[in-house]
C-alpha cells in the first residue's frame, strides 16, 4: 500500500513539474477543452442529462422495467430497467448510462450484481457524437457514422448477451409505476443532477486535455506514435490517434482527421468509440460515486468490447467500403 501510495505522489509531483516546465502547451490544451465542452459537450449532453433524470424521477424507469422485464431476462439476465439503461446508454452518450445506473442503484431498483455487469455494455457512445463528429467530421459521410453507430450497438449488445451467463434477471412487476409525484421537486432534483454530472464531465475532458498537451509538448506522444508507425506499417496519424483516444475519446477521434475512409480506420475509429478513453471511465466511476456498484470487470469488459466494435468495423469495412 505504501508503495502505490508513494507511486502516486511521485506521479503527481512530475505532473506539477511538467506544468512549471510546459505551461504555455498546458493552458492551451485546456483553452480547447474548454472550447469543445462549450461548443459541444455540454449542448449535446445536458438536455440529455437533465431530461432522463426526469423521467427517473418520475418514475419512467419502473414503467420501461415492467414492459422490458421479460425481453431484458431472457437476453441479458437482467430485470427491465436493465433495458431502458441500455436504450439511454446508447442514445445519450457517455457517461449518461452510467449515471443512469447510478440513479437505479441508489433507487434500489436494480441489485449490485446487475448493475456492476450493467455498467460494461450500457455505458456507450450516442449518435450525436458518432454520427456527427466521427461520421461527418472526421470521414465527412453520414452514412460511414450510421454504420459506426451500428457496430458500436452490435458489440455492446453482444457483450451483453455474453455477460449474461453470469447473473439471472427477475420478471418482476411494480404496480406503483403511475403513483403521483412531486412535479416541482422532480424537476429541481433532475437540473442538479444534471448540472453536477456536466461540469464532472467538463472537468475531466479540461484535464486530460491539458495531459495530451503536456505530453505533446515533451514529445512523448510524437516519439511513441512514430516508433508505433515503423513497427506495424501503420500511418502516423493512425498510431498517433490510437494512443490519444487511449487517454481521452475527443482527442483520439480529432487526430483522426484527414484519414481516408478504409477498412482499418474504421476500425480504430469503433475502437476508440467504444473504449471511450481513461477520462469517460474516471467519469463514469465519478457517476457511480457512493453506490455499491462494483469496477472490477468494467476495464477489462470495455477493452473486450472495443476488440469486438474493431473487428466487426474491419470485416464490414472490407465488405462496404
Amino acid at each position: 500500500m505504501k508503495t502505490k501510495r508513494l507511486f502516486y505522489i511521485s506521479a503527481a509531483l512530475g505532473l506539477f513539474a511538467a506544468l512549471l516546465i510546459f505551461p504555455l502547451a498546458a493552458s492551451g490544451a485546456v483553452k480547447d477543452g474548454l472550447s469543445m465542452c462549450v461548443r459541444v459537450i455540454i449542448p449535446s449532453l445536458f438536455p440529455f442529462f437533465a431530461v432522463t433524470n426526469l423521467l427517473n424521477e418520475l418514475g419512467v424507469s419502473k414503467l420501461a422495467g415492467n414492459a422490458l422485464s421479460p425481453l431484458s431476462s431472457k437476453l441479458f439476465g437482467v430485470s427491465g430497467q436493465g433495458a431502458a439503461a441500455f436504450i439511454i446508454g446508447v442514445t445519450g452518450g457517455y457517461p449518461l448510462g452510467a449515471s443512469y445506473i447510478a440513479g437505479l442503484r441508489r433507487q434500489q431498483l436494480i441489485s449490485s450484481d446487475e448493475a456492476s455487469r450493467l455498467l460494461i455494455f450500457c455505458n456507450n457512445s450516442g449518435p450525436a457524437f458518432i454520427i456527427g463528429a466521427a461520421g461527418i467530421g472526421i470521414f465527412k459521410s453520414s452514412s460511414v457514422g450510421f454504420f459506426l453507430y451500428a457496430v458500436h450497438i452490435l458489440a455492446a449488445l453482444i457483450w451483453g448477451v455474453i455477460l449474461s451467463t453470469g447473473g439471472s434477471g427477475d420478471i418482476c412487476y411494480d404496480d406503483d409505476v403511475l403513483a403521483e409525484k412531486s412535479v416541482p421537486d422532480a424537476v429541481t432534483n433532475a437540473i442538479k443532477k444534471s448540472a453536477e454530472a456536466t461540469v464532472n464531465i467538463c472537468a475531466f475532458i479540461t484535464a486530460f486535455s491539458a495531459l495530451n498537451g503536456i505530453l505533446d509538448a515533451m514529445g512523448l506522444l510524437s516519439s511513441v506514435s512514430g516508433e508505433m508507425s515503423r513497427g506495424t506499417g501503420a500511418e502516423l496519424s493512425w498510431c498517433r490517434a490510437f494512443l490519444a483516444g487511449i487517454l481521452e475519446l475527443g482527442n483520439g477521434i480529432g487526430s483522426m482527421e484527414g484519414l481516408s475512409v478504409s477498412p482499418i480506420n474504421l476500425a480504430l475509429t469503433a475502437f476508440i468509440l467504444s473504449w471511450g478513453g481513461l477520462s469517460v471511465h474516471f467519469q463514469s466511476f465519478a457517476m457511480i460515486s457512493g453506490t455499491d456498484i462494483k469496477t472490477a470487470r468494467y476495464m477489462i469488459g470495455r477493452f473486450l468490447i472495443a476488440l469486438t466494435a474493431a473487428a466487426l468495423a474491419l470485416l464490414g469495412g472490407a465488405i462496404l467500403y
